[in-house]
């Protein structure tokens, strides 16, 4: 009777606290800590804390549990009253698992007594629920200019950059032309790490054939994702046809070279001949003269 009197009270209760991200992507690594708290007057005995088996059996195949000190799942032989122990599992729930969303139970089972003959068999479960999302594969297309003039059968360059925005890597990445203009130049790119950007340049031929003044053509960005699935970006250009000018001094020399032609056809007017005549004439009256003047 002493000895129930001096003994404190305490509150009679055994809880597990839990720590854990509520959001997760897949193929992370994380953690899982808990701590079980022995506030009542009775040792526990022969413990295991772990996922409950429910989860385990339809999932654990996906599930990868690291413990570097201990194996799964936690046991222990012996908390004492008013003694609290804190564990942690390093979890990785890898990148194919078919959720969305986790939810489990974290399951303490062991025996609660003063003697490990005399205990009595204990259950605690607390739940947990974390919700997945996938790493994407993301990727900006950017162009230095849109619009460009060119004359027919001139090649351009359009310079471009591909950024990786996601936080995985981007394979099998290619930068080609489309739509109603078609280059047959395609720009492959292997790989792109996360946060990194490539520049390079693609060409365009116009063709000669063609009577179009203004082409839209599509730059396409095209890479895969981590599951092989391709993501198409892209971005439109302008291009306009000019018309080559004529060169003037070319036409100029043409025309002056007619107009000499001409000059050198056309005959003569009649006051030309008038004068020939007059001088004909003169030349014979001198003549004329000259003989008078000699025979006298």
């Amino acid at each position: 009777m002493l000895f129930l009197i001096i003994k404190p009270v305490m509150a009679e209760y055994i809880d597990i606290s839990l720590s854990y991200p509520t959001t997760i992507e897949k193929g992370d690594e994380i953690s899982i800590t808990f701590e079980i708290i022995n506030k009542s007057n009775d040792r526990l005995w022969d413990g295991t804390i772990a996922i409950e088996e429910p989860f385990m059996s339809k999932y654990g195949s996906f599930v990868k549990i690291n413990q570097d000190n201990q194996k799964y799942p936690f046991k222990f032989s012996i908390i004492e009253p008013g003694e609290r122990v804190k564990k942690k599992f390093e979890i990785t729930f890898e990148k194919d698992i078919p959720l969305k969303e986790l939810k489990f139970n974290i399951v303490l089972k062991c025996g609660k007594g003063a003697c490990r003959g005399g205990c009595r068999p204990f259950y605690l479960e607390k739940p947990i629920t974390i919700s997945i999302i996938e790493k994407r594969a993301e990727a900006t297309l950017n162009l230095d200019v849109n619009e460009y003039s060119a004359y027919k059968g001139e090649t351009i360059e359009v310079p471009f950059t591909v950024r990786n925005n996601g936080q995985i890597q981007i394979t099998n990445a290619k930068v080609e032309v489309k739509g109603d203009f078609i280059s047959n130049e395609t720009v492959k790119i292997p790989f792109i790490n996360s946060g990194d950007r490539i520049s390079d340049k693609i060409r365009i031929t116009i063709d000669n054939n063609s009577d179009k003044t203004q082409f839209n053509p599509l730059i396409i960005l095209k890479f895969q994702d981590p599951t092989g699935k391709e993501v198409i970006s892209y971005k439109t250009i302008t291009v306009r046809v000019m018309e080559k000018e004529n060169i003037l001094e070319s036409n100029d020399s043409e025309i002056d070279s007619g107009n000499v032609n001409e000059n050198v056809n056309k005959p003569p007017p009649s006051l030309f001949y008038f004068f020939v005549v007059l001088a004909v004439v003169a030349i014979i009256a001198f003549l004329i003269i000259i003989i008078y003047i000699f025979k006298r």
